[in-house]
């Protein structure tokens, strides 16, 4: 009996010895296998900024509009207004600058500078009150339309009669004694007295275009053109359109075709001559808008 209880306790023993040989180790011997077992995070590379194309630069203009041709008014309709329609008929004759002016608008070769002013001493009335600012803002608008001159830079114009080749513009208004042309509007009376003064007769109603002045009547700008069919707004586009065009060289045109749009250089508020009312210089397309020259 003694031999087996020695037997069986040295069975005991050899037992623990398996298990501490085959067991587990201690909890701080299991952290450190794991830690040297773990799999390393996949780490994922940081893109690189991307760094956006710079904009291609707007093209400068090659040259400056300097040289003028020949006047030109709207002449050969009916009489003026009267005083009765309520147009103030008369300034003092002096013009007050539209302050500041705009960054360059279009593309074209060749920059008109263009100085927006309003005559002074202008008794309103019940009229619209129009300020060098709010007049300024108007022509700047009607230039930087894209169916106006702006859109030559894309359809440049050649026209041999004109003296014209790859002829196109942009434009700036300035402020100061740097410029191109002045844009002025004035009343019925001093438009008569200016333009008169080299031959052109206005009528108090029409405006005109002479060496680098453009005058545009007061009373159609306030009350548009009769039997023209284009709201106010539209009137104001044509008329401005119209004079610049005189500024860049254009001579009067005439209908080309009853039924197509009239050219902007027709007197369109005299005689439309079967054309359909238009008040830009080019189509939505680009195209120029033309039609034989008037005699």
């Amino acid at each position: 009996m003694p031999r087996r209880g020695v037997r069986a306790g040295a069975l005991a023993a050899v037992f623990g010895v398996l298990l501490l040989l085959a067991g587990c180790g201690s909890p701080r011997q299991e952290a450190a296998f794991a830690l040297r077992t773990r799999p390393s995070p996949t780490v994922s590379p940081t893109p690189s900024p991307t760094t956006p194309p710079a904009p291609s630069p707007t093209p400068k203009p090659k040259t400056t509009l300097r040289s003028t041709g020949p006047a030109g008014a709207d002449t050969g309709g009916g009489g003026g207004g009267t005083a009765s329609d309520g147009v103030p008929s008369i300034g003092n004759g002096t013009f007050a600058v539209a302050a500041g002016g705009t960054d360059v608008v279009g593309a074209g070769n060749t920059l008109v500078k263009y100085r927006v002013e309003l005559e002074n001493g202008i008794t309103w009335g019940s009229n619209p009150v129009w300020t060098p600012a709010s007049f300024a803002a108007a022509t700047d608008g009607i230039l930087a339309d894209p169916k106006g001159w702006i859109a030559s830079a894309e359809h440049p114009i050649t026209d041999a009669a004109q003296h014209m080749s790859g002829a196109s513009w942009s434009f700036q208004r300035v402020s100061g004694t740097d410029y191109s042309v002045r844009v002025l509007l004035a009343t019925p009376g001093t438009v008569d007295k200016m333009c008169g003064s080299i031959g052109l007769k206005t009528v108090g109603q029409y405006s005109c275009r002479y060496s680098n002045v453009i005058l545009i009547n007061l009373r159609r700008w306030l009350r548009g053109a009769p039997g023209f069919p284009v709201d106010l707004n539209g009137y104001h586009t044509m008329v401005i359109n119209h004079e610049m065009g005189h500024r860049l060289g254009f001579k009067h045109m005439l209908c080309p075709s009853a039924g197509t749009p009239a050219p902007v250089m027709m007197q369109e508020t005299i005689n439309i001559g079967g054309c359909l009312p238009n008040i830009y210089p080019f189509a939505s397309d680009g195209t120029f808008i033309d039609g034989p020259f008037a005699p």
